[in-house]
């Protein structure tokens, strides 16, 4: 079974990237899920030698190429003319560790207050700024864009996906989030369901009715809001019961598979691979994603089984690999708050996901973990009869 961990450039730049890789041997970790394209930020660092927090907005780690049509990735403001990802691949090249992009996508406050005509947008009518829309033809060139310049610059092993879709399955995703209503997943779903112009269109042309959606997705919002409704309401038992929103919601899916075959496409040096699970892998739906629809396009999965007992992170990688058609799953293990506190139960998950097949670990995350964190994974890697 192989390790990897995910880790920021300020990682590894501040503590020495030998070094890192030195520890990262100790390990038993051969590979670096790096941050390239992020979403903001502020991360506690209790190992870092240089410093204990790190603001970012939402940018790059890296210059962007000429390749951007329109829509740019904005280049970290402490990076300044820097170059993080340049420096990180010249001086990882002489270590043991194999280098992989992760790469958010639709999750971008920064392009999203910039172009508000980008963003998903509310039944309300809102600008959710935290989210690029994927149905939009200048969001799809930019997650295009952003892939073929990662794939050409540096010498992935692989390039991860995260938010390539339509976000988190909620509408709240700002930094300072405030509301004091509860709306529960169902509310919190359907607030955050775009009606953009593009995704009405791409509806309308599927023959659904998109006013009827839009009005049913507003009222209902509405209706929890005030308490006339029960935030505890299964999303899919009220789907059924709104088929105009069912196939609405169903409608994204087309147009998300287009885009992953064209992100496929645009990948020829490094496996691709989106991660999954954030809501829970029987609810990718919710993000737009059809795994079994986009296996064709991507020749990975992680799933992100972020639990606290071997049961729990068994069974969400168990449902992602039913899931999943052929394509095959790795899992994403949190051995920390607030999932795990100790070295026992860290050492249950991995080998109970080594037990149920998982060919591959990444482990979140280098920088945001104590040191005695770091050894539970030493001593879990050391001790995985896989």
């Amino acid at each position: 079974m192989q390790a990897a961990i995910w880790a920021y450039p300020w990682d590894l730049l501040d503590e020495g990237v030998e070094t890192v890789a030195d520890r990262l041997g100790e390990m038993g970790v051969t590979e670096v899920n790096l941050a390239t394209n992020y979403h903001s930020v502020q991360t506690f660092l209790p190992h870092n030698p240089e410093r204990r927090t790190f603001f970012a907005h939402a940018s790059s780690y890296f210059q962007p190429g000429d390749g951007y049509d329109g829509v740019t990735p904005v280049p970290n403001e402490t990076m300044g003319e820097d170059d993080w990802l340049e420096r990180i691949v010249e001086e990882i090249a002489d270590t043991h560790l194999t280098l992989n992009s992760w790469t958010v996508g639709c999750h971008n406050s920064r392009l999203g207050m910039e172009r508000p005509d980008l963003t998903l947008e509310s039944p309300h009518g809102d600008s959710l700024v935290f989210g690029l829309c994927p149905s939009n033809p200048s969001v799809q060139s930019y997650l295009t864009n952003l892939v073929e310049d990662l794939d050409a610059r540096a010498p992935f092993e692989r390039i991860e996906l995260e938010t390539f879709d339509y976000f988190y399955g909620t509408g709240f995703g700002w930094h300072h989030d405030k509301y004091h209503t509860r709306l529960g997943t169902l509310g919190e779903f359907l607030f955050g369901l775009c009606f953009c112009d593009h995704c009405r269109s791409n509806a309308a042309d599927a023959g659904i009715d998109v006013e009827r959606a839009r009005e049913t997705c507003r009222t209902t919002v509405d209706a929890l809001a005030e308490g006339n409704i029960d935030p505890e309401r299964s999303v899919e038992e009220w789907l059924d019961g709104h088929p105009a929103v069912a196939d609405y919601v169903d409608a994204r899916t087309d147009t998300l598979t287009a885009l992953f075959r064209t992100l496929g496409d645009a990948v020829t040096d490094a496996e691709l691979g989106y991660y999954v699970g954030f809501v829970g892998a029987d609810r990718s739906w919710m993000h737009g994603a059809d795994l079994e629809a986009l296996a064709d396009s991507v020749d990975f999965y992680t799933v992100m089984a972020y639990e606290s007992s071997r049961e729990a992170a068994v069974e969400q990688y168990q449902t992602a690999l039913k899931l999943s058609g052929d394509v095959p799953v790795h899992a994403g293990v949190l051995p920390g708050h607030p999932s795990v506190y100790d070295s026992q139960t860290t050492r249950e998950i991995v080998d109970g996901l080594a037990e149920a097949g998982a060919p591959r670990l990444s482990f979140y995350n280098y920088g945001l973990l104590p040191e005695h964190n770091l050894t539970w994974i030493e001593n879990a890697l050391e001790q995985c009869p896989s």
